[in-house]
């Protein structure tokens, strides 16, 4: 058998055997990971459900104590246009206001919408479902001595929109809602009654009547128990797709497998014939390299062979001068990388390879200019965390004059005196690396292989090579510094609108896969115009700085705080709440408000700010919803008045995070 025919077959059953493997591991695998997937899928929507269900839960409260204070306020007048209202911006679905001692026989003052004849309390005991299909929230009126003094129910029917939001919310599926007896409330769709009462049983996911089911129960705060169905997965179909991959893979590996072969072996067919020429006698046989592989390697080395064969001596000798030659070249390509520390490595490799050095290392001057910090080394004994002060040892009088030296280190007649941890006993050249003709920090080349140490020559190639060096470390520092600029605001400081929106998408991402809230703050001051237009725009800016450090003070390092354009500033806050979304917006006015603006000795500027929050993922599932929510709070605020927070009261859209 041919070398071609025992590389096809190596080849094919390469791919042959993993493959096989591979779907007999997914026949067995891929159905139990279907069916995992799906209960996580399925339990995670039960949750969602029910933390919908005690958002609403709040949402009626928050309405039926508005309600309330609009009676005992402004009278039976103020409630009815209270209740009107909030059913009106559908923040319930029904109002009712009661008035009387008992809190609940008494006269009905105010009601708008449908409201049950007597509603249980979302945030009490779970709800029967006698009540019909009601999410309610009841709270008790009181007088000023504490007396009772009515009641206000608020209330969200769970078989209209709300159920429609719910089913949105967990995409495939259906939903039911039971009472804490067992009896269904409302709906997307209708089951037989066994697969309700077999679902309160069976663990989450459990697969049943070609269903997969999940039940989680009715607790305080979430009135009623929450079922979601979802058709069970079918995964065979997807398996056959597989044995047909599997098949058209096979065919495609002994084709590739029959085109390798020949592309390997005919190579080494044309270097035999070769060989065989120059072992004949034949030296002007040149191989043709066609790649960098072993065989391209193979043919390099006869054809390196071939040419000792005819007398082409001194390459040794030439190989220095060529790669001097070449320095200016790879200083070139160096200037044109970004990674500081492998161009310090290269840097000194070169360096060690034109001079053929034994070690070397590359100091650094600090940002303070006062000390050097080894940044590379390579064939030398020296502590990882050298530092030399400038004008300490050689290195440090080399960064002290700027002028490179040449001899014997040691503590002998003549010799160059080193510092605590640089190299002794043995030949130097160190030049300092000069940036527009400052020092940035010192290369030392240690052990010359020649007996006589290092030369002239070697000191003037050294020096031609560190500026070309120099510029290379330099073009990194600015590189360097122009991406933190790029992501930060000049004036303030701040994030700017670039590093917000690659942040903003990144912590919604988070909070989505670990479902846990996060809320975003669009600031804005207030009448900021005038403090231009009277004082100018230095002044101007240095409000805005100012602002910037207030905010600064209030918010935790978690936080990202961006200034998104103009006096406008944006706050991502992960791990957040309304009520802590809400809480921050409020000390945030209070302390851009608490004391005017300016240093002593100039005229004081006293600004107020308004704050919009949104809140993920009740008011939005992305980035732009979630910032449109905000920003239609703000400007909610600011028609109530300035110097005040509005919360969004949009409800999420979107049922899933875009791609």
């Amino acid at each position: 058998m041919t070398l071609r025919w025992r590389l096809t077959i190596a080849f094919v059953l390469v791919v042959l055997v993993p493959l096989l493997l591979g779907l007999v591991l997914a026949s067995r695998a891929f159905p139990d990971a279907v069916q995992a997937r799906q209960k996580t899928g399925v339990v995670s929507s039960t949750r969602l459900v029910g933390a919908v269900l005690q958002d609403y839960c709040d949402r009626a409260k928050t309405a039926a104590e508005a309600a309330g204070r609009a009676a005992t306020t402004t009278g039976p007048a103020g409630a009815r246009a209270a209740a009107g209202s909030l059913v009106a911006r559908g923040l319930a679905d029904g109002i009712r206001v009661v008035t009387g001692a008992d809190g609940a026989t008494g006269a009905v003052v105010a009601k708008a919408g449908r409201v049950p004849v007597q509603p249980e309390d979302c945030g009490g005991e779970p709800s029967t479902g006698a009540a019909g299909p009601y999410l309610s929230a009841v709270v008790v009126l009181t007088t000023a001595n504490g007396r009772a003094a009515g009641s206000a129910v608020a209330t969200f029917d769970v078989s209209g929109r709300l159920l429609t939001r719910l089913q949105q919310a967990i995409g495939e599926g259906d939903v039911v809602l039971v009472g804490s007896t067992g009896r269904v409330v409302a709906g997307t769709k209708r089951f037989r009654p066994q697969v309700i009462r077999d679902s309160f049983s069976d663990p989450p996911g459990t697969r049943l009547y070609g269903l997969v089911s999940s039940y989680l129960p009715s607790a305080r705060g979430q009135a009623y128990g929450v079922v979601v169905l979802q058709p069970a997965a079918q995964g065979p179909g997807l398996l056959v797709d597989a044995g047909a991959v599997v098949v058209v893979a096979v065919l495609l590996a002994v084709g590739i497998a029959v085109i390798s072969a020949r592309a390997t072996t005919q190579p080494l067919e044309e270097l035999g014939e070769a060989a065989a020429r120059i072992a004949s006698g034949d030296l002007s046989t040149v191989i043709e390299v066609r790649s960098k592989d072993e065989v391209g390697r193979l043919a390099g080395a006869f054809n390196a062979m071939t040419e000792d064969l005819r007398g082409y001596v001194g390459q040794l000798e030439a190989s220095r001068d060529e790669l001097q030659a070449g320095l200016a070249r790879l200083g070139d390509t160096l200037s044109s990388t970004h990674d500081l520390d492998r161009i310090l490595h290269v840097v000194l490799e070169s360096a060690m390879a034109s001079t053929r050095a034994s070690g070397g290392m590359v100091l650094l001057l600090t940002p303070s200019r006062d000390e050097l910090v080894l940044a590379a080394s390579r064939g030398v004994d020296v502590p990882l965390d050298l530092r030399l002060s400038v004008g300490e040892g050689v290195s440090g009088q080399v960064a002290l004059s700027g002028d490179p030296v040449r001899g014997r280190v040691g503590h002998g007649p003549g010799e160059l005196r080193p510092a605590e941890g640089e190299p002794v006993e043995t030949s130097l050249i160190a030049v300092p690396l000069k940036s527009s003709g400052t020092v940035i920090g010192v290369l030392d080349l240690f052990g010359s292989v020649l007996p006589a140490g290092f030369d002239d020559n070697d000191l003037a190639t050294i020096r031609t090579f560190a500026s070309q060096a120099t510029v290379a470390v330099d073009n990194v520092l600015l590189h360097e510094e122009a991406q933190r600029l790029s992501i930060t605001d000049g004036l303030t400081g701040l994030w700017n609108y670039r590093y917000f929106t690659m942040t903003v998408s990144k912590e919604i991402e988070r909070a989505a896969r670990f479902a846990r809230p996060l809320a975003l703050l669009m600031l804005d001051l207030d009448h900021f115009k005038d403090v231009n237009d009277t004082f100018g725009h230095q002044r101007g800016d240095a409000v805005l700085v100012e602002l910037a450090g207030r905010i600064r003070g209030e918010v935790r390092d978690v936080d990202t705080v961006a200034r998104y354009g103009g006096e406008e500033i944006v706050v991502i806050l992960p791990e957040t709440d309304e009520a802590g979304a809400v809480q921050l917006a409020e000390r945030i006015c209070h302390a851009v408000s608490r004391k005017p603006f300016g240093e002593p000795g100039v005229p004081p500027v006293h600004l107020t700010v308004s704050a919009g929050a949104a809140v993920f993922p009740a008011h939005g599932l992305a980035a732009s919803v979630l910032l449109a929510r905000a920003d239609e709070a703000l400007y909610a605020a600011k028609r109530s008045g300035r110097n005040t927070w509005r919360l969004s009261d949009g409800v999420a859209a979107a049922t899933h995070l875009p791609d």
